[in-house]
């Protein structure tokens, strides 16, 4: 781990922070904790901290971040995970790199979600039965609650990539999910490099991480799981536009 290097991953999710926390991971040099905010850590790992319960305020928050940062380099936090005062200070520490992760199909990602609560399957590796078992008795979901996720989505990102906008430009990266994984393999090799550099760290060869930016190998949903909500079309023409997205492209 390089004791230089202090990095931000920041997303919101469905947006493929997972996956690119997988990659970020395989370089030597990095050791990001993942998502120390999120309301189920202490879920996953009995022996992890809560730290949702220590932090209150922005000097609580400084010290349990200044801990975290004695065993890692990086942490990954998702745009809800703390109040938005506190995500701000998190952005605008001048020690942090930023990497800033964000889906333009927003309703794609507020249905993935809603899906996912339904199911309980967030990642494709958790596995333990075939996909459509998982989706078989999926409910329709609620028009207007599916419309309303999708405005306060895009207007919260767009609240925090105006506060990444104001750093320096060498301390921030912007990526899609879109073009991270759905672009030709040089681009997408190119947008892995441009993290490497604004972290100066050595790269990793490209087989070393491509797995990670296949759809067909991490990617759960799709137009095909999408067919599984009984009301998957009313969704589509309902809460679908240019702006934040169609269900079915």
């Amino acid at each position: 781990m390089n004791q230089n290097v202090r990095v931000i991953l920041f997303a919101h999710p469905r947006s493929g922070s997972t996956s690119l926390y997988q990659v970020l991971q395989l370089n030597p040099e990095l050791n990001i904790l993942e998502e120390p905010f999120n309301e189920n850590y202490t879920q996953w790992n009995s022996n992890n901290k809560n730290y949702r319960e220590l932090i209150h305020d922005i000097p609580s928050l400084d010290v349990q971040v200044a801990e975290i940062f004695t065993n890692y380099n990086g942490i990954k936090m998702l745009d809800y995970q703390l109040p938005d005062k506190l995500a701000v200070h998190m952005l605008r520490r001048p020690d942090c790199k930023i990497i800033f992760l964000r889906r333009r199909n927003l309703l794609q990602s507020v249905v993935s979600v809603l899906i996912a609560e339904q199911t309980h399957l967030w990642k494709k590796w958790e596995m333990t039965k075939p996909l459509n078992e998982y989706y078989q008795d999926l409910q329709p979901l609620d028009i207007q609650d599916v419309q309303r996720r999708v405005i306060a989505l895009k207007d919260h990102l767009d609240f925090f990539e105006a506060v990444i906008d104001a750093r320096l430009k060498n301390t921030v990266i912007k990526l899609t999910y879109e073009d991270l994984y759905f672009s030709e393999i040089p681009w997408q090799q190119q947008q892995i490099t441009a993290i490497w550099n604004l972290l100066c760290i050595e790269p990793l060869a490209l087989e070393r991480y491509e797995y990670y930016l296949r759809p067909e190998s991490v990617k759960i949903n799709s137009s095909a799981t999408y067919t599984f909500l009984p009301n998957a079309r009313e969704i589509h023409k309902s809460c679908g536009n240019d702006l934040t997205g169609w269900l079915f492209e």
